[in-house]
């Protein structure tokens, strides 16, 4: 490049020189972020999403196991974006993974996600929580 090439094509540079450095394959938009919960197996978030249900609030008797989180990246404008749903269901693999039979108070917040290379990071939090023991 010369000193005086037009703007246009400086910035049409860098961004070549960035697309070749970082690569161009395509990335899923909804990739975890966060915990361990994308090491779990297929048979198992399908046990988890029948074992754990979301409740508007702590039933009675109820014992807090713990503050749970979950997140999602989202990399790419042109595929769909993180969603709650995804998060709940990201949220009950963890509580599953921590023996609760329920989570409440499920909150989502957008958060900057370049640190983790990616546009945003759809954060949820819930409180997981075991059943009382039917007697």
């Amino acid at each position: 490049m010369t000193k005086g090439a037009p703007l246009f094509m400086r910035v049409f540079a860098c961004a070549a020189i960035t697309a070749a450095l970082t690569g161009c394959a395509a990335h899923s938009s909804n990739l975890r972020v966060g915990n361990e919960s994308s090491l779990t197996s297929l048979a198992d978030q399908r046990d988890a999403m029948r074992a754990v249900q979301e409740y508007p609030a702590m039933p009675d008797g109820a014992e807090t196991i713990a503050t749970i989180d979950a997140g999602r990246c989202h990399r790419s404008f042109a595929q769909s974006a993180p969603t709650r749903e995804n998060l709940v269901d990201d949220l009950k693999v963890v509580a599953y993974a921590k023996g609760a039979d329920g989570i409440t108070g499920v909150t989502v917040e957008k958060k900057s996600g370049l640190s983790n290379n990616c546009w945003y990071v759809l954060n949820g939090t819930a409180v997981a929580f075991r059943l009382p023991k039917q007697r």
